[in-house]
Parts: C-alpha cells; sequence; structure tokens
C-alpha cells in the first residue's frame, strides 16, 4: 500500500514523506520532482510558460505513472484541485494539517513557490480546507517535530494494514 502526502506548501510534505520512507525503508518519490523530470522542466517554468492548467494535466500524468505499492510519495499541495486525481491515489492518504502562521514562518526565507505568485497562502487554504479534507484517509498535524508526526503517520499506516 502507498502512502500519501497532501497539504498547502511548506507543508512539510517532502521532509515528512522522506523520513517516512526511511522508517519504513520504502522507496520515497517527489511528485514534483517526476513532473520536472518527465517534462524536463522546472515546475516555475511550466508555471511561467504554460500556465496552472497545463501543469494540473502533467501532474494527473505523472501521478499515474506512479508505482502502486509500497512507496511514500510526497504529492503537489494542488493534486486535490483535481478530482479525478483522487481515485489514482490508492493506499493511505494523510493530510498534513498546518496553522497558516506555521507556513508563512517557514516560507519567509525561502523561494516562492510557483502557486504563490498566483494566488496568497489564505486564498490557497481556504479554496483547499474541504479537497483536503476530502481526499485525505487521516489529518495529521505537522507542527510538532518530525519524529512525531512520522510517528503517528507509521501507527496509522499499521492499523490500516491490520
Amino acid at each position: 500500500m502507498n502512502i500519501y502526502l497532501i497539504g498547502l506548501p511548506a507543508s512539510g510534505k517532502t521532509t515528512v514523506a522522506k523520513a517516512l520512507a526511511n522508517a519504513l525503508e520504502y522507496p520515497f518519490i517527489d511528485l514534483d520532482t517526476e513532473i520536472e523530470k518527465d517534462s524536463l522542466m522546472f515546475i516555475e517554468s511550466i508555471f511561467e510558460k504554460h500556465g496552472e492548467e497545463t501543469f494540473r494535466k502533467l501532474e494527473a500524468e505523472a501521478l499515474q505513472k506512479l508505482p502502486k505499492d509500497n512507496t511514500v510519495i510526497a504529492c503537489g499541495g494542488g493534486i486535490v484541485e483535481v478530482k479525478q486525481n483522487k481515485e489514482a491515489l490508492k493506499g493511505l492518504v494523510i493530510y498534513l494539517d498546518v496553522d497558516l502562521d506555521v507556513i508563512k514562518k517557514r516560507i519567509e526565507d525561502t523561494f516562492v513557490r510557483p502557486i504563490l505568485k498566483l494566488k496568497s497562502l489564505e486564498v490557497l487554504a481556504e479554496s483547499r480546507f474541504f479537497k483536503y479534507r476530502d481526499f485525505a484517509d487521516y489529518i495529521v498535524s505537522n507542527e510538532g517535530s518530525l519524529i512525531e508526526t512520522v510517528e503517528a503517520i507509521v501507527k496509522l499506516y499499521e492499523e490500516k494494514q491490520a
């Protein structure tokens, strides 16, 4: 069973997914990296040259190509923007919930994510709030330590497998 992490930009999907994959001894895949490899373009360039709609199509295509078992996948924050993507997320889907103030602190000294050049964090959070909850099997807070977050997800994973 795959484990998919979803959530807002800077909610910690990639960081948690890498640590989770390490803890479970599973492969790790970052969906945005797969899109960049497939398109031979950086995500930012795709947004700038082709727009969000094209990016979402590439994202859905990359999602279909992923392994179907025993992989930890960090999805892009907007994976929930295409309802059909929900069907492709076969396994355990975890929504990493993080307060907006925490996210703002995390991103203040990093590069600006492409989607945040188009929409504010508040607008994204409001428009995706129910979508994340619809896609997710479980909601896990990622405001504590990385170890706490990973342990919470491992526990849910083990319960779902039982």
